[in-house]
């Protein structure tokens, strides 16, 4: 046989015993046993700590009530309860965490059965209490009408999913253009006194595509909802996205597009397609727009099939406007880079 545990208490006796009745079963010896449970019950005997008296122990039921009602058992329990008050799932709303989610679920799960917690809304407290405090709430929100540990295992596995997908200030994202599934880019070609190029870029990599979300939120992590006003600051450029009234783009005459190398009174209105009424997350692959407002006035920020050239180099370009919501400007978050 393999190497078999002895009973000392620090394992669940129920668990401890299906441990040894599988390598008898692989290991059944007829010769000396008559059947599985016989040498199941000879074997375990061996096998628990001396202080147990099992002498008069005669089946695997009576066995495990003697283990259970003895002192240790009784410790185990306290111990695991403590173990699943003290566990807790920090992940990672940006990049990979540390334990995975299902790494995490199989030790809740482990705990719960080791601690006997059968009741749904003790398992509920345990788990929701595992989450940083900012995210309890809306947790305890979501599994208020769930009624097996099934499903709320599975909640909790959606909920970690969902949380990644909420865009948070500080984010450093690329900015994909639905229409042309070119990436929002800039880079150090001036457009003479007005700042620095923006353009589209057909290379996702392309570290002049990284921008950095910037907000007036104290917590950086804190999620942006529609409605919110960030700014984007360039990660190659460290400048600003920036649109003036009166200076006009080079190849349609729009609202010149450029950016600035200081934090500017422009900002954006984050909104969901053109919905001015939407107050949701804003998440990772919706379809939004991007609103520039200077003061009193608003344009929306568009990238379209227009070129332009600066000495021998071609670009494409973006501006914003005040026509018509189009197809034209609507844009995407399609991935997030992992912050340092």
């Amino acid at each position: 046989m393999n190497l078999l545990s002895k009973y000392d208490g620090t394992i669940h006796p129920d668990e401890w015993l299906r441990q040894i009745k599988t390598q008898c079963m692989i290991h059944i010896n007829n010769q000396y046993y008559s059947n599985l449970e016989n040498m199941t019950l000879e074997v375990a005997k061996s096998l628990v700590d001396p202080s147990i008296n099992v002498n008069n122990v005669r089946s695997n039921d009576q066995l495990l009530t003697t283990l259970k009602n003895n002192i240790l058992f009784k410790i185990f329990l306290k111990s695991s309860k403590q173990k699943l008050r003290d566990l807790s799932y920090r992940f990672n709303t940006c990049g990979d965490d540390d334990e995975s989610t299902i790494e995490f679920l199989v030790k809740f799960k482990k705990l719960c059965d080791n601690a006997e917690i059968i009741d749904i809304d003790e398992q509920k407290s345990y788990l929701i209490h595992t989450l940083d405090i900012i995210y309890q709430n809306l947790f305890r929100i979501k599994i208020i009408n769930i009624n097996t540990f099934d499903e709320l295992l599975t909640s909790f596995q959606d909920f970690i999913i969902d949380q990644k997908c909420n865009i948070r200030y500080s984010y450093i994202v690329t900015i994909k253009h639905v229409a042309t599934g070119k990436y929002l880019s800039s880079n150090n070609y001036s457009n003479g006194r007005y700042g620095c190029v923006v353009t589209l870029s057909d290379n996702q990599s392309d570290p002049y595509c990284q921008w950095q979300i910037i907000g007036q939120s104290l917590n950086f992590n804190n999620e942006i909802h529609y409605g919110n006003k960030i700014q984007l600051k360039n990660q190659m450029t460290n400048r600003y996205l920036y649109s003036a009234n009166g200076y006009k783009s080079p190849a349609t005459n729009h609202k010149l597009v450029f950016t600035n190398s200081y934090v500017t009174t422009c900002n954006w209105i984050v909104q969901f397609d053109n919905s001015v009424n939407y107050n949701g997350m804003w998440k990772l692959n919706d379809k939004f727009s991007l609103l520039c407002e200077i003061g009193s006035t608003k344009s929306l920020l568009r990238g379209h099939d227009f070129h332009f050239n600066i000495e021998d180099k071609n670009f494409q370009e973006v501006v914003c406007h005040n026509e018509r919501f189009g197809g034209n400007d609507e844009w995407c978050i399609e991935f997030i880079l992992k912050k340092d």
